[in-house]
């Protein structure tokens, strides 16, 4: 399986968007969604000062964005407030599948996940099955 850059996969159009997690107390935006924040000229920090995005646990939030002519799909998951670095990695994996499954509602296809964001394997059975690109 290829691993590709998230802002270079949707520069090429080899997504049409991604699956994303926001914690409370990542500000600036981190990971993949503080990378694409830069790339997109702070869509998501726009989204963080209109309230619209916190990062609190249970917020699901469907960012799309008009770019170069194309709409580009984002689904973003809050993770809440995390005590330490060292809870990322748990509370990211167990709400996976409720990202995959809003994806789902959504009809999205062609969707990329970032790998470390997710604390997810390339050969996780979700991203094999549904087709998402792993996303580095």
């Amino acid at each position: 399986m290829t691993v590709l850059m998230a802002d270079s996969a949707l520069a090429n159009d080899r997504i049409s968007g991604a699956l994303l997690i926001c914690f409370e107390n990542d500000r600036p935006l981190r990971g993949t969604m503080g990378i694409l924040d830069w790339r997109l000229n702070g869509h998501f920090s726009r989204l963080v000062q209109k309230q619209a995005l916190t990062g609190a646990r249970g917020e699901a939030v469907y960012a799309p964005l008009q770019w170069n002519g194309k709409t580009l799909h984002f689904v973003i998951l809050g993770g809440g407030y995390l005590q330490n670095e060292s809870e990322r990695a748990a509370v990211s994996r167990s709400l996976f599948e409720t990202g995959v499954q809003k994806m789902d509602e959504l009809h999205l296809t062609g969707m990329g996940v970032p790998l470390l964001d997710w604390n997810l394997d390339p050969n996780h059975p979700a991203i094999l099955e549904r087709g998402l690109c792993a996303l580095r």
